[in-house]
Parts: C-alpha cells; structure tokens; sequence
C-alpha cells in the first residue's frame, strides 16, 4: 500500500506520500519476508527433528517451492533491482556525477535496494531451507 502511494507521490488533503514513506514500506517488506522465512526455517528444522509432527501444508508447500525455484525468484528480484539501481548510476554519470534529483532518483534508488535485498536474501534462504529440508542419513 505505502508503495502504491508513494511511487507516484500521492497527495491526500495536506498528507504527501514520498520517499519517506518509500523507506518505511521498504522496511515492512523487508521485516515481513524474513518473518516468513523465519517460520519456514523453524517449521521445517521442528518437522525433520521430531519436534512437530509431519505438517501436509508444509508438504504441499515444498511440492510448489524447491530449491531451482527459489534461485530463480532470487535472481530474478536480484536482477531487477541492481537494474533499476544501475538506471540511476547511468543517469548520475549522465549528469557529471554531480547532484542527484532527490525526489526522482530515491523513487528508482529505494526500490531497487528493496528487490536487490530481497533477491539476496532469497537465494541465500532457498540453500538453508533446502539444507535444512534434508533427511538425515542413518
């Protein structure tokens, strides 16, 4: 929601969505997708050790979401965010690699660090999940 307000820079009567408002739904995102991979991570460790018993949502979910998957997504997100972030380093090199327009670039500049973190953070929670997933050989 706050990026549906904020990219654009919605003005609501005297309340303006805009960079700001782009950092704190950056960091919602960032905070809710590793909470969720978190439970993932705890779920899954529970599972194989006997903790919890066998789950069938986590079963169904592992049919769908698998390593090569969670690579791609990874890459993908990776991808699009190094890109927007390199349309702002071109344009920053366009203009001398003098100032910056604030207000334009922090539109390209904070979701590009939110998909690069985000595509990072996948890839690297797709090999411990999978780690994790493991059996135990006995």
């Amino acid at each position: 929601m706050g990026y549906a307000l904020a990219l654009p820079g919605v003005n609501l009567g005297h309340i303006t969505f805009d960079a700001h408002t782009l950092l704190f739904s950056s960091l919602a995102i960032l905070l809710g997708f590793q909470s969720v991979v978190f439970a993932i991570f705890a779920k899954t460790f529970a599972i194989n050790e006997g903790i919890l018993p066998e789950d069938p949502q986590m079963k169904k979910f592992y049919e769908v979401v698998y390593l090569e998957r969670g690579l791609l997504a990874g890459a993908a997100s990776l991808v699009a965010g190094v890109s927007l972030l390199a349309v702002v380093v071109a344009q920053w090199w366009t203009g001398g690699f003098g100032h910056l327009d604030y207000p334009h670039t922090m539109r390209w500049v904070i979701p590009g660090m939110t998909l690069t973190a985000l595509g990072f953070q996948t890839i690297l929670s797709s090999f411990l999940v999978s780690i994790l997933g493991m059996k135990k050989l006995k």
